[in-house]
């Protein structure tokens, strides 16, 4: 509930720890938001692995996880977001995890990606700008 007071929009992925006061929390394992033509999805870092699966879904924004590691990264024009972990929640892949967020701010044909981390105990917020590229269906028949 407290992200609503930054968004009030808000999507979620099913994690591998998603519990609440020891009860398993459940969320849809991958979501399509057809607005914007993106998709949301849990396959490790493997950046081809993330681009077959944009190319497969014909979306221009790929977000993963499962590393807790937040990274923006552009891939053929089109771009793979892994959000981190908000907890900063242990992990075997990625040691020393910061809490960290992503906020997509989509108006048209532009994408603005928030990311708030944690560090030594103050919120840092960095930004990275977009526009939406020649339609996906063109591109990768």
């Amino acid at each position: 509930e407290e992200l609503r007071d930054l968004a009030p929009n808000i999507h979620v992925v099913q994690g591998d720890f998603d519990t609440l006061n020891g009860n398993p929390i459940t969320f849809p394992e991958e979501t399509i938001v057809q607005d914007y033509s993106w998709a949301s999805m849990c396959p490790m870092e493997n950046q081809d692995a993330l681009a077959r699966m944009r190319r497969k879904l014909h979306c221009d924004v790929l977000i993963s996880g499962h590393t807790h590691q937040n990274e923006v990264v552009e891939s053929d024009g089109c771009y793979h977001i892994n959000p981190g972990s908000i907890t900063g929640a242990y992990s075997a892949l990625t040691p020393n995890v910061v809490p960290s967020f992503i906020l997509l701010a989509v108006q048209g044909d532009k994408v603005v990606c928030y990311v708030y981390e944690l560090v030594k105990g103050e919120v840092e917020v960095s930004k990275t700008e977009f526009t939406k590229r020649a339609p996906v269906e063109r591109l990768y028949p």
